[in-house]
């Protein structure tokens, strides 16, 4: 670690450990760098099966979900690449975009949201999209389509927006208990 490194985390606060009460909001957080075609109904059920298991525990606690869409023409897996890419050239992994990235989108509309308790699916989800080619190049946050447009529910603005109303209205009553 550097000594930059050091002195940053030196100044952050200090984590606090306390038992585990009730869980208010859980965030399920994926990503689709590569292999589109394969990886979506995997995504699908992953992220159906992560709503079902929150609300399952609590009904009143809050599923956000949170998935990334890489929309980059050329790819390096580090499935493909394991061993030291110093002695030997990358495999690269090309995309036929913004296809495959739209494929993954469309499925990803598909997952259930709901507007009320009771009802199964995300209470919030967002659909992030970024250029990445994992080659050392800047990864850059595409905003233009197939990225959702501001307005859209799938918007990372507007899901943050609904989980801080959801999260205002579903536990405004609870008071923060002190801990020595």
């Amino acid at each position: 670690m550097s000594s930059a490194a050091g002195e940053a985390l030196s100044a952050l606060p200090p984590i606090n450990e306390f038992a585990v009460g009730a869980v208010h909001l859980a965030v399920e957080a994926k990503a689709c760098m590569t292999a589109f075609g394969k990886a979506r109904p995997r995504l699908y059920d992953e992220l159906n099966s992560s709503h079902l298991a929150i609300h399952g525990n609590s009904d009143h606690a809050i599923a956000a979900g949170l998935f990334l869409v890489n929309v980059a023409d050329t790819f390096v897996s580090p499935g493909l690449n394991d061993f030291d890419l110093k002695t030997h050239a990358a495999r690269v992994s090309t995309h036929r975009q913004p296809q495959d990235a739209l494929g993954v989108i469309e499925k990803l509309r598909e997952v259930p949201r709901r507007s009320r308790e009771g009802d199964e699916g995300f209470d919030a989800f967002a659909i992030t999209v970024v250029d990445c080619r994992n080659d050392g190049s800047p990864v850059r946050l595409v905003e233009a389509m197939p990225a959702p447009q501001e307005g859209d529910i799938y918007h990372y603005e507007w899901t943050v927006h609904r989980l801080a109303q959801l999260y205002e209205q579903k536990f405004r009553n609870i008071s923060v208990a002190s801990h020595s």
